[in-house]
């Protein structure tokens, strides 16, 4: 069997379930699904892992457990304090008073009387 090259493919979901399918339910090897599709044999293995442990889910991720790390821990607390100084900068605004609202008018038939 070929070797896998080394350039990056996309893969798209219907390959890697594909793939997956072939080593979970044909009986393939990592090795013979890796050679067939272009792929190396690591890659196989993780998305066959990863299927076992999250189901069909785990086939639209891209990201690797780093990169799905990034966005909890630094962009959401840089967020929220981006979000505090944006409410400072307008608090300004807020402690101006504001229009006193407009009489309504009474018509002789809001006075109905109560029987």
């Amino acid at each position: 069997m070929k070797s896998a090259s080394g350039q990056p493919r996309t893969m798209t979901v219907a390959r890697r379930a594909l793939i997956v399918q072939r080593v979970l339910v044909d009986g393939w090897t990592s090795a013979e699904a890796a050679a067939v599709f272009g792929i190396s044999e690591r890659q196989v293995d993780l998305w066959v892992a990863d299927f076992r442990r999250s189901g069909m889910t785990s086939l639209r991720r891209t990201l690797g457990k780093t990169a799905q790390i990034v966005p909890l821990t630094i962009l959401r607390p840089v967020r929220g304090l981006a979000l505090r100084i944006a409410s400072l900068f307008r608090r300004p605004l807020w402690r101006e008073r504001l229009p006193e609202p407009l009489p309504l008018q009474r018509f002789n038939d809001d006075r109905r009387s109560r029987e």
